[in-house]
């Protein structure tokens, strides 16, 4: 209805008063219909009195409700000043813990328009307090999973995170490394082996979309081994720039609900970006490790992968050596054949050195044409058989170069953790005595406590 002032009591006012003018003057002829003489009925002093009644009437009627409603109008709007106040403060303070409908809301004292407002601004609140909440949640999984550079704590803390604020039960992540996923975290699932071959997980990472699986509480979920019954599985595909990087697995013994959606949505977008440079910070940290010429761990990170395996030996109480070698007459290879044969016989040296360790030995470029092989948990008698078998594997052939053969022979020396008082700095040391004792014995040998190994030790088996 169209407005005539900015009061609505003041339009209900005008619009009252008109209408009871308008009524007075209509009531002469209800009262001709009524069987009240036309002299008396039609006089003009009848006209008159009859609609300065209805006027009256229509004023007392507003003045009426409008002491009515505005008193109930004037409580809601005071509640909603206190409201506002409260709102400011949760979005000053980032907390919204304390609003609600019941909290934050209006009392519904009727079932009248009054209190259909009441119910419909409660329920606003609600919405307004639950968008708060929602976006809180986004931002913190933004901030968690930007701040985590390492694979594995940004799959952990993903994890986490996405069950916290979702409120399923268990899940896991599955990482894409070259051709094959892998399980890099796991919270509440008892059996993962299986999940990188599931057919959900394929399919996932081939359509880019969530694949959302609802369970019959009596079927059980191929490749899903849980210690509870769950109701709904998500396979969520982690993708940067159309590629896919992993999947989420997430499953719930209850079904999830839309803001629970929306949370894995933003989650999906966010790990995306995050689990890529991840990715990529790993693959940088790999580049930095390795000696770009021979494929070896370079020295500063050898060194520090020493110190981590001398930490770990001194807290668990294990043996702990090193294996140094340096090629013999590397100059000679330089001047006689060049430096680029010199640099084949480096990474060719390296190659094969590799090839006769175990697994678990780290194989570092010291310097020049030195390496050390880090053996953990290796004893004297283990530590030798590993120096001989690099001293053998690098001797068996001369390394070609174009048309020619350049024979290559490593001097080995030996270094050994001695008591739980050692340093790693006292291993290397004794290991670079023991080859600088290899070098003066003649070389092609490995020299352990000053002494060289007996050739005998050529057809010692694989430790």
């Amino acid at each position: 209805m169209k407005r005539f002032t900015e009061s609505v009591f003041t339009d209900l006012k005008y619009r009252l008063v008109g209408a009871g003018a308008i009524v007075g003057l209509l009531l002469p002829f209800v009262l001709l219909l009524s069987g009240v003489p036309a002299s008396a009925a039609l006089r003009w002093t009848a006209f008159l009195t009859l609609s300065a009644a209805g006027a009256a009437a229509g004023w007392a009627a507003q003045r009426l409700s409008a002491r009515m409603v505005r008193a109930e109008l004037q409580g809601v709007v005071g509640r909603m000043r206190e409201i506002e106040e409260g709102f400011r403060e949760a979005s000053f303070n980032r907390d919204w813990s304390a609003c609600g409908a019941e909290s934050c809301g209006l009392t519904v004292a009727g079932d009248d328009e009054v209190g259909h407002l009441a119910e419909a601004y409660n329920a606003l609140v609600d919405e307004v307090v639950n968008a708060h909440k929602m976006e809180a949640a986004s931002s913190e999984l933004t901030e968690t999973l930007s701040t985590k550079l390492e694979i594995e704590a940004l799959c952990r803390a993903a994890i986490e995170l996405i069950l916290g604020q979702t409120g399923a039960t268990a899940g896991c992540v599955l990482v894409r490394e070259e051709s094959e996923l892998r399980v890099a975290a796991n919270h509440g699932l008892s059996d993962v082996s299986q999940l990188p071959q599931s057919d959900h997980v394929r399919r996932a990472l081939d359509t880019r979309q969530v694949q959302i699986v609802r369970i019959p509480r009596d079927i059980a979920l191929e490749g899903v081994v849980t210690s509870f019954k769950p109701r709904q599985v998500l396979v969520v595909p982690i993708c940067y720039e159309s590629q896919a990087l992993g999947a989420v697995i997430v499953a719930s013994d209850a079904m999830l609900g839309k803001d629970a959606m929306w949370l894995v949505r933003q989650f999906q977008q966010g790990m995306g970006l995050a689990l890529n440079n991840a990715v990529t910070h790993a693959r940088l940290q790999r580049i930095a490790a390795i000696d770009p010429l021979t494929g070896v761990l370079n020295r500063r990170f050898g060194m520090r992968r020493l110190h981590e395996e001398f930490q770990g030996a001194m807290r668990q109480g294990t043996q702990l050596g090193v294996v140094m070698f340096d090629i013999d007459h590397f100059k000679n290879v330089n001047d006689t054949y060049g430096h680029l044969a010199g640099d084949r016989v480096l990474a060719e040296t390296a190659r094969r050195a590799q090839c006769a360790l175990r697994e678990t030995d780290v194989l570092l470029r010291y310097g020049g044409e030195e390496f050390v092989v880090i053996v953990p948990g290796a004893g004297e008698a283990a530590l030798i058989k590993v120096g001989e078998r690099v001293r053998l594997a690098v001797a068996a052939a001369p390394v070609c170069d174009g048309g020619q053969e350049i024979p290559v022979t490593v001097s080995v020396g030996i270094g050994q953790m001695q008591g739980r008082d050692d340093k790693e700095e006292s291993i290397l040391k004794r290991a670079d005595e023991a080859l600088y004792a290899a070098k003066e014995g003649g070389r092609n040998c490995t020299v352990c406590h000053g002494r060289t190994v007996a050739q005998q030790l050529e057809a010692t088996p694989t430790a």
